[in-house]
């Protein structure tokens, strides 16, 4: 007799945490190779393509995930949403590339910071649809997504004031960026909490890892302009590199198993 309330195998959203170890070695080797034994001529331009590339194929995943949903009118919003907010990331890098390396201008700020600011209500949307399918909003998780992007605010304008010294432009600045994304940090934790149970958690929930690894970089990465140390070659790539292939795996659970 079969064993009741047992999911069917091909139902089963279990994740090959070697897949996830694979995609860290792989992000780290590709950033060390690059950076330390490729030719410095080249470097830049490796970079600079591997990041635009990332969020592209993000983007074409989410999209191929809601045509499979075409009959499931939230799930399919959901990833078009996704799918919209990583075009946005694409061609913020694409703008970033052009200034940097074709038209020798400093990239921040510049236009492409338009598209990567996109990034975060359409992200926010794919978040905030799923979560509600899930779960309701209860008092507690009202008071975490306030506090969360709260605790980075401030952790971010005392560092940011100790090294930059005032609060001109470009702390203002960055400050709308950091807001932003720790708004995202506090719901794509959430989201991980949230999704880590039913038919489709899993993948739900490796993919909120993903989009809260990105986000961490990008809020390490406004720090990191503020105070003006940022090139190509910093490690706060290695998160947008692995979260976005994070994501892509996760997406490719869901089509595995819709």
């Amino acid at each position: 007799m079969a064993e009741p309330n047992t999911v069917p195998s091909k139902l089963r959203t279990n994740i090959n945490y070697k897949v996830i170890a694979g995609i860290i070695f792989a992000v780290i080797v590709f950033h060390v190779y690059v950076n330390y034994f490729s030719n410095p001529e080249d470097s830049d331009s490796i970079i600079s393509i591997f990041s635009f590339m990332n969020p592209l194929a993000v983007s074409i995943a989410s999209f191929i995930v809601a045509i499979k949903y075409i009959d499931a009118g939230i799930y399919r919003k959901a990833n078009i949403s996704l799918g919209f907010a990583y075009l946005m990331v694409f061609l913020g890098e694409l703008t970033y590339l052009i200034y940097d390396l074709f038209l020798d201008i400093d990239p921040y700020p510049s236009i492409a910071d338009v598209f990567f600011f996109l990034q975060y209500p359409l992200t926010l949307t794919y978040v905030i649809l799923n979560i509600r399918f899930f779960s309701s909003f209860s008092n507690k998780y009202k008071a975490w997504v306030i506090l969360l992007p709260s605790i980075i605010l401030t952790i971010y304008s005392i560092n940011a004031l100790n090294e930059y010294g005032e609060a001109g432009f470009d702390f203002y600045y960055g400050l709308i960026f950091v807001s932003s994304a720790g708004t995202l940090l506090a719901f794509s934790i959430l989201g991980a909490t949230i999704f880590r149970e039913g038919l489709l958690g899993k993948a739900w929930m490796i993919l909120v890892i993903g989009i809260l690894t990105i986000t961490i970089g990008d809020i390490w990465y406004y720090y990191l302009e503020l105070i003006d140390e940022y090139d190509l070659s910093d490690p706060v790539n290695l998160f947008w590199y692995g979260g976005a292939w994070i994501i892509i795996y996760a997406l490719y659970k869901h089509k595995k198993t819709i």
